[in-house]
């Protein structure tokens, strides 16, 4: 394993109490009845590993070199691997009513801005302030 070069803790900025605040809250993985079933359904899952995510965050990590730090840096990756499934999954589903409209915008408009940090393009491009400007008026500015 090598260490990496930036804090993981980093990735998602400075204040996550108030950013787990602003996450909404999933009742159940289970599909509910109706067009958007599947996709309620992996919204509840990414934000289920998001949450999980910030509360791994919101606590010290442990050392590089405490014999805890592999087992914590795999369940880390894997909430990752997790919440990057679900968003490839949203991405493959037509959101057929307002409400999957909305999940799919609020998370599009959470994960999007901390993904353009480590891209080139950044978040000043006029597509990607339209994009961000699409998911905020979709989701209500909900995350």
């Amino acid at each position: 394993m090598s260490r990496p070069s930036i804090p993981r803790r980093s990735v998602l900025g400075a204040s996550l109490a108030a950013t787990a605040a602003a996450i909404p809250a999933v009742a159940s993985s289970c599909p509910a009845p109706g067009p958007d079933a599947l996709l309620m359904d992996v919204l509840a899952r990414y934000w289920k590993a998001e949450r999980s995510i910030l509360a791994m965050e919101a606590v010290p990590e442990p050392s590089f070199t405490a014999p805890e730090y592999p087992a914590w840096e795999s369940r880390f990756d894997r909430l990752i691997a997790s919440r990057t499934v679900a968003i490839g999954q949203m991405a493959d589903l037509r959101a057929m009513t307002a409400e999957g409209q909305r999940g799919k915008a609020t998370v599009l408009e959470r994960c999007l801005p901390p993904c353009l940090l480590w891209c080139d393009a950044g978040a000043d491009i006029p597509e990607i302030r339209l994009v961000l400007s699409l998911a905020r008026d979709v989701a209500g500015g909900a995350a």
